[in-house]
């Protein structure tokens, strides 16, 4: 039987949060992800989009795996593009630039997948258990 549409956003998200929380940027990444869809909302999405890009350094690359997560989403979905890690952010300017081309129906769809998206990652980071392990 195959997965709904709901069914495959919540695999991805869940990828997505449970590779994320190993990593030193989780913290920021988990409030990033909470607040990314308000963002959106209030802003729109290319604006969104450009603020993670140039929030995003070296020393704190939460924005950037953020945009990454959300650049891979929007791939799979309305491209039919399955990216690795770290393989969505390469792909911003070329994203943009498409955006900026789009008809007002395909920006919208966009904006959509973007917001369900991290409507599962947004509910999904509250799910992952950051403490350590307890010491034997």
């Amino acid at each position: 039987m195959a997965q709904t549409l709901d069914q495959q956003r919540a695999a991805f998200a869940w990828e997505c949060v449970t590779m994320r929380s190993a990593g030193k940027h989780w913290k920021e990444y988990r409030n990033l992800a909470k607040g990314a869809p308000a963002l959106i909302m209030n802003s729109g999405l290319m604006p969104t989009l450009a603020f993670y890009q140039g929030k995003g350094k070296e020393s704190d690359q939460a924005p950037w795996l953020l945009l990454d997560d959300v650049m891979r989403g929007l791939f799979a979905r309305l491209e039919n593009k399955k990216l690795d890690a770290d393989k969505g952010r390469p792909l911003f300017g070329t994203f943009m630039k498409s955006l900026q081309s789009e008809n007002s129906h395909a920006y919208r769809r966009a904006t959509d997948e973007t917001l369900e998206i991290l409507k599962w990652i947004r509910q999904f980071v509250d799910a992952v258990d950051q403490r350590p392990a307890p010491k034997k």
